[in-house]
């Protein structure tokens, strides 16, 4: 009598290599996903491990969680690209050209194309670029700009000719703005005859009426001394 091979427990025995093949698979790659540990995220993406996420590589802009590359003079952000350091958009859209800078001519706030000095200073019909300010500290310091507060809108002004000029004598400082030598103290050239229009003081700077020098001085307002002018001065107020 032949005996009836069993079928059966081939079939167990197929079945369960393929389950112990899979297990291994299993084991290596968890939930059955292949996974590259140097290869995590999409495409010109890399790994921040400090954000523990995928961030665009630099010269890609995130865009619809899509990292776009960034145009000539451009940057990537978590917004799309901006413009460089130094680069502005004249118009929405525009490529980024180098921004025009602060002092520039100009005779409206559309010649300003740099957005951190936005604003068209006229003096006269005559003007300049800068920025809006509320206080001295929010103008370029390093170039002695400071904040006239005293208008409408705070705007950071640009120091006379000469201003600061180390000098010995008036000599030194003719042809400037700042055309009188304070050789006492600072030895440097200082605007005056401000009594009569006190707002020829840039910014912020004060006018000291100083009879004992015989003239008026544009001076810091950190120069007063106890809210007073130096050499018993007479302060002479905006307006007067």
């Amino acid at each position: 009598m032949k005996t009836r091979p069993n079928r059966r427990a081939g079939t167990r025995k197929l079945l369960g290599g393929v389950w112990a093949l899979l297990g291994v698979v299993a084991a290596v790659t968890p939930y059955g996903c292949l996974y590259d540990e140097t290869d995590r995220c999409g495409t010109s993406q890399t790994y921040d491990a400090e954000l523990e996420r995928c961030v665009c590589e630099s010269g890609f802009g995130l865009v619809d969680r899509t990292c776009v590359p960034c145009r000539e003079h451009e940057v990537g952000t978590l917004s799309g690209c901006d413009c460089a350091e130094g680069f502005a958009r004249p118009s929405e859209g525009a490529a980024c050209q180098k921004a025009e800078t602060l002092g520039k001519a100009c005779a409206s706030d559309t010649e300003c194309k740099d957005p951190k000095y936005s604003v068209c200073h006229l003096e006269g019909a005559a003007g300049y670029c800068t920025s809006a300010c509320e206080t001295s500290e929010d103008c370029d310091r390093t170039l002695n700009y400071a904040c006239d507060y005293f208008g409408a809108v705070g705007v950071c002004e640009r120091p006379p000719t000469g201003e600061g000029h180390a000098c010995a004598t008036s000599a030194d400082c003719a042809g400037f703005e700042a055309d009188y030598c304070e050789a006492f103290r600072e030895k440097k050239c200082l605007r005056q005859g401000c009594k009569q229009n006190p707002s020829i003081c840039h910014g912020d700077w004060v006018c000291c009426d100083i009879s004992v020098l015989g003239t008026s001085l544009c001076i810091p307002p950190d120069a007063l001394e106890s809210g007073a002018c130096p050499g018993g001065g007479t302060l002479i107020p905006r307006g007067e």
